[in-house]
């Protein structure tokens, strides 16, 4: 979506993204009860406690790629496996565990299109008042895992 697109649609009081289409929505239903779920344990397992994901499904579920959905390069490397890996390279000690469980309080989890960096990725990453917000493009740079998870790493380091 362009940034005149973006402007028109705030001005017009309409949403940046459609509503998922009905493929879609199975797509992401599908993911959600499959892969995502082995991943929530891993993100859950590597920070210590059970930390509430918040994924807006809508952001994230680009038009016209549900069958993409589920490959390993659409929103699984992108975003979860980054921000696992990400976690336990801090949770390596009790001291990391104890930082990021009495100040991470939350990950979001989104894409918009015009804020989103294509490889700049502590660009994507914003760590405030307890809530981890992470921004990228799904299914880009697909092979940018650990790229991604540095990124993630120095910003929660940063503020811990």
């Amino acid at each position: 979506m362009s940034l005149t697109a973006l402007a028109a649609c705030l001005l017009a009081g309409v949403p940046a993204f459609a509503e998922p289409s009905l493929a879609e929505r199975r797509a992401i239903t599908a993911y959600e009860q499959g892969v995502y779920v082995d991943q929530v344990k891993a993100i859950q397992a590597a920070a210590g406690y059970e930390l509430p994901l918040d994924v807006q499904w809508n952001t994230i579920a680009l038009p016209d790629q549900s069958a993409n959905y589920a490959q390993d390069g659409f929103w699984t490397q992108i975003y979860f496996v980054p921000l696992q890996k990400a976690l336990s390279a801090i949770a390596v000690d009790d001291m990391g565990k104890q930082a990021l469980k009495a100040k991470l309080s939350k990950v979001v989890v989104r894409y918009d299109e015009a804020t989103a960096p294509s490889s700049a990725y502590q660009d994507g990453v914003a760590f405030d008042g307890g809530v981890l917000n992470l921004n990228f493009r799904p299914f880009s740079n697909v092979d940018d895992v650990d790229a991604r998870a540095e990124a993630i790493r120095k910003a929660l380091e940063a503020k811990l």
